[in-house]
């Protein structure tokens, strides 16, 4: 079964003077403001890019637990490293998530005014794993590089001012994770998700996955719909932020991951503005503070 989710064309409107550009813009504006969702085809996300970093996060998650535990995010304040089984609930109406993760965020430098911000934290590495950080960073910089092309589309979508996201992105709060999703038990209830009904609260995501079915989506008839992206497509999903920055011109989305018999990885890119930026004039929420609150009531190391 085929999905519905609008397929855009990134190399189409990754050039402006495409003829078919205009086309293409018209089928973004409708996933953007009616699904909240679209899978995206032609990007720099090869196939053999994506293999590559889906061996790098596996090799971590079958470290033994006493190594993985070296690099947990609970001995922290922030949200870097390995997060153990049920360390995140989404959604306070479902126990919390049935799966492990692993965050990262920016590696340049970043302001001063910024750096002992707990969601600037530096990064945490996994020693026994030879470029592992190198080859997570390097594709951490790969999804910067086409969140702000999705970026300018919307631009030209809702019509804002050229490069009106650029600046609010220098010193980027972004996250990148892999989630894997053991295989689901008998003895789990039906309030046991892989990640339970929510909508992402930053600004987009990027999301590849080993092609192992799993992820829904409530789509415009308020039905969940199986997301079954080809060979070579990338998801990219809208978050709250930006819900709140277009005036709700944008969408986000709720979403789900049940489970099944099978393990399961994904990889999103929450690709998120920096700490000072206004999101909402109106009701002055700041994207660095908005960010802290959601994430202090998610992580479960947070809560405590």
């Amino acid at each position: 079964m085929k999905s519905s989710i609008p397929k855009i064309d990134y190399e189409i409107i990754s050039n402006q003077e495409n003829i078919s550009f205009n086309d293409e813009l018209k089928k973004f504006n409708y996933a953007i403001s009616h699904y909240g969702f679209l899978l995206l085809k032609n990007t720099p996300i090869d196939k053999k890019i994506k293999k590559n970093i889906l061996k790098t996060y596996k090799a971590f998650f079958d470290l033994s637990f006493e190594k993985k535990n070296k690099v947990n995010m609970a001995l922290t304040s922030s949200n870097r490293g390995w997060g153990a089984p049920h360390g995140e609930q989404v959604n306070p109406e479902y126990n919390p998530d049935y799966k492990e993760i692993f965050d990262s965020g920016p590696h340049q430098e970043v302001k001063e005014e910024f750096r002992d911000l707990r969601y600037y934290s530096k990064n945490l590495w996994p020693d026994q794993l030879p470029y592992f950080e190198e080859n997570i960073n390097n594709y951490y910089d790969l999804c910067t590089d086409i969140g702000m092309n999705v970026l300018s589309f919307i631009e030209h979508s809702l019509n804002f001012s050229k490069n009106f996201f650029r600046d609010k992105f220098e010193n980027q709060m972004s996250l990148l994770r892999c989630n894997y999703y053991p295989p689901r038990k008998s003895t789990l209830s039906n309030k046991n998700y892989g990640i339970a009904p929510h909508t992402d609260y930053g600004c987009l995501t990027i999301l590849i996955t080993d092609n192992n079915p799993g992820l829904e989506i409530k789509n415009p008839s308020n039905d969940w719909e199986l997301v079954l992206p080809e060979e070579g497509e990338v998801v990219v999903n809208f978050g709250d932020m930006l819900e709140l920055w277009s005036n709700k011109k944008i969408k986000a989305t709720s979403h789900r991951v049940y489970g099944n018999n099978n393990k399961r990885f994904s990889i999103p890119f929450f690709f998120n503005p920096q700490y000072d930026t206004i999101i909402s004039k109106k009701n002055n929420i700041v994207a660095g503070e908005y960010l802290s609150k959601k994430y202090d009531s998610t992580y479960a190391h947070k809560k405590k």
